[in-house]
């Protein structure tokens, strides 16, 4: 009976809990995590003898083909109306910078270990919003985010091949990423909407010049894949720009490293591959740092009130059943 009671209790609070703008905006870091890691999946499986280049430009066609017909009737021109497009096409172009730096990287190194150091990009947005936004981080989520790349080394296992001067590229798909926050944080005020549109818009635009070049006949087994990461993608990108604008980037940048858990999870279930120890070992520790994370973050007094642009939106009609 003390059991259901305090089972009850816990239910509870989950409306409160949704209530808390900090809560919101790192479960929207964590579901982006988890979204990133089955895109990843989803391209290591089913998305095979294509260029990047084309896996990227068609990803973001789908994106923006969803887009246009499913939110374009309800929500028509705020989908593109900003009053700061030029960031908003900068924004844009750090998404064509981080596949690029990881496909040169990965001509010159093993993927896991161009991953390894792409997991410095929760310390590059701690760096960003301390220096560039003068965002508040403070020492436990420095320490926090030093112990969350240290468990995805562990996760990963780099070797000897990361010692290179592709380190540079493989470092610059993190700082791509961490820019992509940083500006997301900036256009705060802009429609979620209208961000989400054009981050898609922009890379689409600039992967159709490379495109002609690499293109191969995509099969069908491709062509599901391709429309799984585009439809997963643009939800990962969603998640990933609310929750830098609902709170300050230092409270939900150590949270990113939850893809290390996803990872392991989908492997097992949907592909059957057992991690290693170490990798077990670095999700663990990542497991027990989010939930400290987690109690460190709600501890904080809740960020000043800040104007959003509306209500957020939903990414399907209102009309849809679902």
């Amino acid at each position: 009976m003390a059991e259901r009671v305090r089972i009850m209790s816990l239910t509870a609070r989950i409306p409160l809990l949704m209530q808390r703008v900090t809560f919101r905006a790192i479960l929207c870091m964590i579901i982006s995590a988890f979204c990133f890691a089955f895109v990843e999946m989803v391209g290591q499986y089913l998305v095979q003898g294509i260029s990047l280049y084309q896996v990227v430009w068609g990803r973001y066609g789908i994106h923006i083909l969803f887009m246009l017909v499913v939110l374009g009737p309800r929500y028509k021109s705020t989908l593109y109306k900003s009053n700061r497009l030029s960031l908003q096409i900068l924004r844009s172009l750090t998404m064509v910078a981080m596949p690029v730096c990881a496909l040169l990287a990965t001509q010159y190194m093993r993927p896991d270990d161009m991953w390894s150091i792409y997991w410095t990009s929760p310390l590059v947005m701690l760096a960003l919003a301390s220096f560039i936004l003068h965002e508040p981080v403070g020492l436990t989520r420095w320490i926090a985010g030093g112990i969350g790349f240290i468990a995805m080394l562990l996760v990963l296992r780099p070797d000897q091949g990361v010692i290179s001067p592709a380190i540079l590229l493989s470092f610059g798909v993190g700082v791509a990423i961490s820019l992509h926050l940083m500006f997301s944080r900036i256009l705060r005020d802009d429609h979620p909407i209208t961000s989400l549109f054009h981050t898609a818009l922009w890379v689409f635009v600039v992967m159709s010049f490379f495109v002609p070049v690499v293109w191969q006949m995509p099969s069908l087994r491709n062509m599901v894949g391709l429309v799984m990461i585009g439809i997963v993608g643009l939800v990962t990108l969603y998640f990933l720009a609310r929750a830098g604008e609902l709170a300050p980037i230092p409270v939900v940048a150590g949270f990113a490293y939850t893809e290390a858990i996803a990872r392991l999870l989908i492997n097992i279930v949907f592909f059957g591959v057992m991690p290693s120890k170490s990798a077990v070992l670095g999700t663990l520790i990542i497991v027990v740092l989010t939930g400290y994370m987690l109690f460190h973050e709600l501890r904080q007094p809740e960020p000043a009130p800040e104007t959003e642009p509306d209500a957020a939106p939903e990414l399907v009609p209102a009309t849809n059943n679902r």
